[in-house]
């Protein structure tokens, strides 16, 4: 019985189509109505991915993985990426 319990919070949780496909679609629906708006986001999206990436791996491979705390990850990249979005809107707001 214990088995169908974490079979079905898996299903329900974890690999629920709605819940993990749908996630980020609010911006595209919100600019995709002109090419202008829609390319903007877009970009702005693959620069912050690569940053965030730049910026999470070394914490992962140098902090998270030695110290044995991976199971701290997504909360910490959650709040690396946040940061460096606010620093990337302060940086942008400042220079133009």
């Amino acid at each position: 019985m214990n088995e169908f319990i974490v079979i079905f919070i898996g299903m329900a949780l974890i690999n629920n189509i709605v819940l993990v496909k749908y996630l980020g679609l609010c911006p595209f629906f919100g600019v995709s109505k002109k090419l202008g708006p829609a390319l903007s986001m877009g970009m702005a999206t693959t620069f912050v991915m690569f940053i965030a990436s730049v910026a999470t791996w070394p914490i992962n491979r140098y902090v998270l993985i030695p110290f044995d705390v991976k199971y701290m990850e997504i909360i910490i990249f959650i709040l690396v990426i946040a940061s460096l979005v606010q620093m990337i809107e302060l940086f942008i707001k400042r220079t133009s």
